[in-house]
């Protein structure tokens, strides 16, 4: 991390405790699909990789916040900038490859997008593993992350389109039933 990146996020009012809320949620993100992946012996977690996507992060949303003249940002620009920086930086360095760890970090970062996009909605995992829209939504994400040129911008989308589609079902059905469809598989993903 650059000093003078330091001395800007200090200056723009982002204080160290929401700089290490941020990197405390991100680690127990990593530690979690570790877990759930079984590949703690074979990858190491880089802390100065993770605090650089971090800091990454933050520089890059006070930047963002200063040039529009806006005091807060959307959540798909949060989850988007710091999906970016994930991407970018790779805090997952593999010590013993395995099948599928050439793109592990990839791997994270749509997982780390889902998850919080799911969240967001309040769609349960359940509810995910049964649309079959979803899981194709899930997979092109994942196509994208690994080959195709990704921006903070991109991603920004890819998560406005998710809401929007989420949006667009529950406001299309009458009324009385989006509640309970909330608690239903969507069909628009």
């Amino acid at each position: 991390m650059d000093v003078s990146d330091l001395e800007f996020l200090k200056k723009v009012g982002i204080d160290s405790g929401r700089i290490v809320k941020m990197y405390l949620h991100v680690l127990r993100r990593l530690h979690q699909f570790i877990n759930v992946k079984k590949i703690a012996q074979d990858i190491l977690v880089d802390g100065r990789m993770l605090k650089t996507a971090v800091y990454d992060y933050f520089v890059d949303i006070a930047r963002v916040k200063d040039f529009q003249g806006i005091e807060n940002v959307n959540t798909e620009k949060v989850y988007g900038y710091m999906a970016y920086w994930l991407l970018r930086r790779k805090p997952i360095q593999v010590v013993r490859p395995f099948a599928g760890s050439e793109f592990i970090n990839e791997l994270f970062v749509a997982m780390f997008t889902v998850s919080n996009v799911l969240t967001e909605k309040d769609i349960t995992i359940e509810q995910r593993r049964r649309n079959a829209t979803f899981q194709k939504f899930q997979t092109h994400l994942y196509y994208h992350l690994k080959y195709r040129p990704v921006t903070q911008q991109s991603l920004e989308l890819v998560i406005g389109a998710f809401f929007a589609g989420c949006d667009f079902q529950d406001a299309a059905m009458p009324i009385g039933q989006a509640q309970t469809a909330s608690h239903a598989p969507a069909k628009s993903g």
